[in-house]
C-alpha cells in the first residue's frame, strides 16, 4: 500500500514564509543602504581648514616673490617657479593639514 501524503504543506512552502523571506530581504537592502549611505547620497564636502602658520608663511613668501617681479628683478616664469618653491617650503615647515 502507497504511503500517504500529509495534507498540509511544508513550513517553507506556506505564504507566511515567503512574507519571512520577504522581510529579510528588505532588512538586508535597508542594512546596506545604511552602510553605503555616503556612497549612495553623498555628503557635502566640508571646507578646508589650513593651518594659519602654513598660510602666514605662504602669503609673506609671495607677497615678496610678487613684489620682486613687479620690480623687474625676475621674469613670469622664474616667479611661477619662486612660487612653488616657497609654497613647498612653508608646507614642509608648517604642514598645511595640521590643523585638522
Amino acid at each position: 500500500m502507497p504511503a500517504m501524503k500529509s495534507s498540509t504543506p511544508h513550513f517553507l512552502d506556506r505564504p507566511a514564509a515567503r512574507i519571512v523571506a520577504i522581510g529579510v530581504i528588505a532588512l538586508a537592502l535597508a542594512a546596506l543602504a545604511a552602510i553605503h549611505r555616503d556612497d549612495l547620497f553623498g555628503t557635502e564636502p566640508q571646507p578646508e581648514t589650513l593651518n594659519p602658520e602654513f598660510v602666514k608663511c605662504r602669503d609673506e613668501r609671495v607677497a615678496q616673490i610678487a613684489e620682486m617681479y613687479s620690480e623687474g628683478v625676475i621674469s613670469q616664469r622664474q616667479r611661477q617657479q619662486f612660487e612653488a618653491r616657497a609654497i613647498a617650503l612653508c608646507a614642509s615647515s608648517f604642514p598645511p593639514d595640521a590643523a585638522r
